[in-house]
């Protein structure tokens, strides 16, 4: 290529610098000038500005970039494709190779890959240590790398440990996540609500081993709080209600709890579900709940050390409303075990509401003293009800956001079933029963609730047991 001011063979960048260094312009200067007769070009479709390339100017601009793409050709650029929209039902070629290819037709017919052919594979994917070092050494202020150099395997797929050497907390990321930035959770808890903190932190203080935001079990999924085997879902009534999640994510699903539950049961984590209200107002039964599943309630009672008799509805409700997560229900029959003469077990029943449960005796409640462990209360119970009250159908539900009703298994009881998902409605305080939102001839139990200005939420649902 020459200059065409004074005629110089040069290329590329060279002439570039000849034009700038001799003649006092600048390539786009001299492009305009020299090769668009000083006048410089638009876009053949709008006429707005089009970018400048090496001693050209695109023929369209940016926002008009499509009609080149149709054109096609050297300068208008790639042609659209010619399968665009088509498939093998409305298209013989692609028909044709879909029947090439199918079955023994495709060249990886049952065929696949040997264990030394795969552990190559794996190989080459793998960082060497030193780079994994490398990467590593740029946040070294931040955080040490726990796991062994030897045991890693993936930047994306696994995940190594951290600790912080602020906190001296341990977290899992993967080196995708830990390269991209990715802070410790225990320093910068970002986006957790003060009782999701106070929950962590009362655990912490207990010299608990805890894990905060683990993704490392039901990955992509997360956990707010793992300690070993057992898992805590902290669930804000107002981030978790309808409203909130339909609009935050597209694929919502109103068992998003439930599924996060069996994921974990999967896994071998007992996950517990504590709303918001729970911990507002009943912290402390959550609390013996929590430590229960963990194992630490301190005090334990042996139920063949209690009386058992038959107490009254005053006695029944107080107890019930101090120890039990929802607190008393109607029951025509209460019993309890008594410890030096303390109440520190019982039990309900009443007739179900349901008509298909006519035959049997619904365990309406059941509940511990809390912060202590009755071994063997419930089974007490049961002989007492079965063989002096002669009643022997028993049904009862166990609310799967708490467990999956291990207690009466060991009983004798059978599954039979789930009830599906349950839901409440609320205010964004307290949730309130769906029945107290009944619907009428004029309106909807929606239309009700949305005049009341309250949300719906989800829940796990129950877990149905029989003993017969």
């Amino acid at each position: 290529m020459s200059c065409l001011i004074c005629n110089v063979e040069l290329d590329g960048k060279k002439l570039s610098n000849h034009i700038k260094s001799n003649h006092d312009l600048n390539s786009e200067e001299y492009t305009i000038k020299y090769l668009y007769d000083n006048i410089k070009p638009t876009c053949k479709n709008c006429g707005s500005q089009t970018r400048y390339v090496a001693f050209s100017f695109k023929e369209y601009c940016n926002d008009c970039s499509k009609i080149a793409m149709k054109e096609g050709g050297k300068k208008g650029g790639k042609a659209e494709a010619w399968n665009k929209g088509k498939t093998k039902e409305n298209d013989e070629r692609l028909l044709k190779q879909s029947i090439q290819m199918s079955g023994e037709g495709n060249p990886f017919f049952n065929k696949k890959h040997e264990e030394e052919t795969k552990n190559r594979i794996s190989l080459k994917k793998r960082l060497g240590d030193t780079n994994l070092i490398e990467r590593c050494v740029e946040r070294n202020i931040d955080f040490e790398l726990l796991t062994p150099l030897n045991e890693y395997f993936s930047r994306q797929q696994q995940y190594l440990e951290f600790k912080c050497k602020k906190c001296n907390q341990i977290s899992k990321k993967t080196l995708q996540a830990f390269e991209r930035g990715s802070r410790c959770y225990f320093c910068n808890p970002i986006g957790t609500s003060n009782d999701e903190l106070e929950i962590l932190n009362w655990l912490k203080n207990i010299n608990l081993n805890v894990l905060h935001k683990d993704r490392s079990v039901i990955s992509p999924k997360e956990i707010d709080i793992l300690i070993g085997d057992v898992g805590i879902e902290y669930n804000g009534l107002y981030w978790h209600s309808d409203e909130v999640k339909e609009n935050e994510v597209d694929d919502f699903n109103k068992g998003h709890m439930l599924n996060k539950t069996k994921l974990c049961q999967e896994k071998g984590i007992s996950l517990i579900h504590i709303f918001s209200d729970e911990w507002k107002y009943k912290k402390d039964i959550c609390k013996s709940m929590i430590l229960n599943r963990l194992k630490l309630n301190n005090e334990k009672i042996y139920a063949r050390k209690c009386n058992i008799k038959e107490i009254s509805n005053d006695e029944f409700n107080e107890f019930m409303n101090n120890n039990h997560i929802s607190g008393s229900v109607r029951s025509s029959i209460r019993i309890g075990l008594f410890f030096d003469n303390k109440l520190v077990c019982a039990i309900g029943l009443r007739k179900p509401l349901q008509k298909k449960w006519s035959k049997y005796m619904e365990i309406s409640r059941f509940a511990s003293l809390m912060n202590s462990n009755v071994i063997g209360g419930l089974s007490k119970l049961l002989k007492y009800i079965q063989k002096e009250l002669k009643i022997t159908n028993i049904m009862t539900y166990a609310d799967r956001r708490f467990g999956q009703g291990e207690s009466y298994m060991k009983c004798g009881f059978k599954l039979e079933g789930d009830t599906g998902l349950d839901y409440w409605y609320t205010d964004c305080d307290i949730r309130i029963d769906r029945s107290k939102i009944q619907a009428t001839k004029e309106k909807s139990e929606k239309e009700i609730a949305t005049e009341m200005k309250l949300l719906k939420i989800w829940g796990c649902g129950s877990n149905i047991y029989v003993l017969n």
